[in-house]
């Protein structure tokens, strides 16, 4: 093959024909054209590398924060701190029978997500969803991100609508909010309240009480339980959710009272539960009570019985809501710089074979 390969060779520089099946030394020689990158490719790696490196600026500005800043609840509030700080913040109490666990992903734990006490849902803090960490009290370090831009922040928006929270409040702030509509809760929030409003509240009962019995060596069953009670002068109406160590006495009197009766009589083996009693309204309904007490169908309810009233009032999530993420910390972004330094050597090169790509194929070309 090879003396073919020189003989061929030798007939092409004498002129003559080459052979059916010898190699063209002519077209051995050609090179193959350079790859040329197009004005569209150019132009569009360069679009995407800026637009990634404008997406992780505030990673890369929170991957490069020091020392936490110390803030207030205040602060954050005013808007006085910019999202995506390194922050730690101290003295929040947080409204956990308002927590919501939220996931990206099933089969993640997500976080947990409360918001802070007083602060009209406009701050949460984001827990790790995992409850065998050890839990933080009081302060909360973290990255402080506006909640609207967080991936959770749709689901967390209709949960909160969609499922209203019993928001307590006391007596004296009822009675003032059937004249304003609004409602100051326990928490110093203030909500307004329609007439359509689920209202729900237990009250205790001061001239009933459930003795709780258990069984022992001296009293084996009710029989014996319901002579003691005759001894010791303690009037008890039936009884009731009998288990096999303690059986339930409803009695006459308060609380207190029968507890030291039945200290009295050395009737150790047993406690004393006060009784109470559900009612299910509406704010409409509820706001006409008179002075007397509160209203529920044919009942009045003295204000003194009254502890806390729960009121089902729908929320939504202010907008310029904050999040503090206790999970995300600096060193956790090691990552941003060299991804934001590939990106920028990407755009370079691509934004030289842009303008390399617009002389020559869409600039005149010069004669």
């Amino acid at each position: 093959m090879n003396g073919t390969m020189a003989t061929a060779m030798a007939d092409v520089s004498d002129g003559a024909p080459i052979a059916r099946d010898a190699i063209d030394p002519e077209l051995v020689k050609l090179s193959r054209p350079r790859p040329k990158v197009g004005v569209i490719t150019a132009a569009g790696l360069v679009f995407l590398c800026g637009f990634f490196l404008i997406r992780l600026q505030p990673d890369r500005r929170f991957a490069g924060a020091g020392e936490p800043a110390r803030v207030t609840i205040t602060d954050i509030t005013s808007g006085n701190v910019a999202a995506d700080a390194y922050v730690k913040l101290a003295g929040a109490e947080l409204v956990m029978s308002s927590g919501i666990r939220a996931s990206t992903n099933k089969a993640g734990l997500g976080l947990r997500i409360a918001p802070v006490r007083g602060t009209g849902e406009k701050l949460w803090i984001a827990m790790s969803g995992d409850g065998w960490e050890q839990p933080t009290l009081g302060t909360f370090t973290g990255r402080l991100r506006q909640l609207a831009k967080l991936p959770f922040a749709p689901a967390v928006t209709a949960y909160v609508h969609d499922h209203p929270a019993p928001l307590f409040a006391g007596a004296a702030a009822v009675r003032a909010a059937f004249v304003t509509g609004k409602l100051t809760t326990i928490t110093g929030d203030v909500v307004e309240v329609a007439d359509g409003t689920k209202v729900a509240f237990d009250t205790t009962d001061p001239d009933h009480s459930v003795i709780v019995a258990t069984f022992n060596a001296r009293l084996k069953d009710k029989t014996a339980w319901e002579q003691a009670f005759a001894g010791a002068n303690i009037a008890v109406t039936g009884s009731h959710d009998p288990m096999p160590d303690t059986i339930r006495f409803d009695a006459n009197g308060d609380p207190a009272h029968l507890t030291a009766m039945l200290l009295d009589a050395k009737l150790w083996a047993a406690r004393v539960e006060p009784t109470t009693h559900h009612f299910d309204t509406t704010w409409g309904a509820m706001k006409g009570s008179s002075p007397a007490g509160f209203v529920v169908g044919p009942t009045v309810i003295p204000d003194a019985q009254l502890d806390l009233v729960g009121v089902f009032v729908a929320r939504e999530i202010p907008p310029g809501a904050y999040a503090l993420i206790t999970d995300e910390q600096p060193d956790a972004y090691w990552y941003v710089l060299p991804i934001t330094i590939a990106l920028a050597a990407i755009g370079l090169v691509f934004a030289w074979a842009l303008v390399r790509a617009v002389k020559r194929d869409l600039l005149p070309t010069r004669a």
